[in-house]
């Protein structure tokens, strides 16, 4: 990733819910966990659903970039902050309006960005229509990675025409 400054885990414990971690990061900020999705879909992880003790045998290892468990499995704290980021409860009109800020794109240029016409936009915007968790991976990858934002943005789908995008080009450089 681009532009992103690592996060240090200070510490880090089991909770009372299955295969959720607490987590704190070296800017004070706590945050929660649920590695259940990792457990049921590594085939490494895998062997905390039958034994869910061992879970709870955390400790943070390599000066809090990342964690592991007595049976030698690590997990990384990039990874960790990706997990806790996703699943953190989020108003999805403030992440749009976040994104169209952060990048100073048009009503239209968002619409493009993520595939929906400005109609759309406009309706999440209001709050009148759902933002979609698969809107929200799209907005969180960009906004991680600006490059998958060019990649969206060089041409107009409908006419195969380049965009004016010079602007937009300057503008995201300044504030990354």
């Amino acid at each position: 990733m681009t532009g992103i400054v690592m996060k240090r885990l200070v510490d880090v414990g089991a909770t009372d819910t299955p295969f959720t971690l607490q987590l704190r990061w070296d800017d004070g900020v706590e945050q929660r966990a649920d590695l259940s999705g990792v457990i049921a879909l590594s085939r490494h992880f895998a062997v905390f659903s039958d034994d869910p003790d061992a879970f709870s045998k955390v400790r943070i290892i390599n000066w809090g970039h990342g964690i592991a468990w007595e049976n030698g499995l690590d997990y990384s704290a990039e990874n960790l902050a990706r997990i806790a980021d996703e699943q953190a409860e989020e108003d999805g009109r403030a992440l749009i309006e976040d994104f169209q800020k952060r990048f100073k794109l048009t009503n239209a240029q968002v619409g493009q960005a993520l595939g929906y016409k400005l109609s759309q936009i406009k309706n999440f915007k209001s709050g009148h229509t759902a933002v979609s968790p698969a809107v929200r991976i799209a907005i969180h990858a960009m906004k991680q990675e600006p490059t998958v934002l060019y990649a969206r943005m060089g041409r107009d789908v409908s006419s195969g025409k380049l965009n004016n995008l010079r602007h937009i080009s300057s503008r995201i450089k300044n504030s990354a």
